[in-house]
């Protein structure tokens, strides 16, 4: 009857678990084929964390390029604000400078105008004075003819 009893026994218990070695059991409950550590190197992991970093790097670079992008707006507006203000100045320069020399060549022809009155009367002086001269010349020919004759 012994081995009925063991024969039953069998049949009333359920079939024992095999029993895994603490090695084979991670602290989580889940079999552990490699340390946690160890995972880090698995291709699931490895492309999840490059396509995170790669990602990641995208978002930094597009805000980087976007920053970029607003700076070098910022500064083209700056600049065409130096060239519209530099533009104005030059040009308020370049009426003053006009009007300077407007003036320096008005007070320059009335000077040569003076002296060319002035040289006009010169030479109406002499010129009259010429004349004067010619008067008297006649007047002495016509003497020396009036006495030969």
């Amino acid at each position: 009857m012994t081995t009925s009893r063991s024969a039953s026994r069998s049949q009333d218990q359920p079939p024992a678990k095999a029993s895994l070695s603490p090695a084979a059991v991670s602290t989580a409950g889940k079999p552990a084929g490699k340390p946690w550590w160890r995972r880090w190197s698995d291709p699931v992991v490895v492309a999840t964390v490059v396509a995170s970093l790669t990602a990641a790097f995208v978002m930094v670079a597009a805000a980087g390029f976007q920053s970029v992008k607003g700076d070098v707006r910022d500064s083209e507006a700056r600049l065409h604000e130096e060239v519209r203000t530099s533009e104005a100045r030059l040009t308020e320069r370049i009426q003053t400078t006009e009007a300077r020399l407007r003036e320096e060549i008005q007070a320059s022809e009335a000077r040569v105008n003076k002296r060319i009155d002035g040289g006009k009367e010169e030479i109406q002086a002499v010129n009259r004075r010429l004349d004067a001269m010619n008067d008297k010349m006649d007047r002495l020919l016509e003497t020396l003819l009036a006495s030969q004759s």
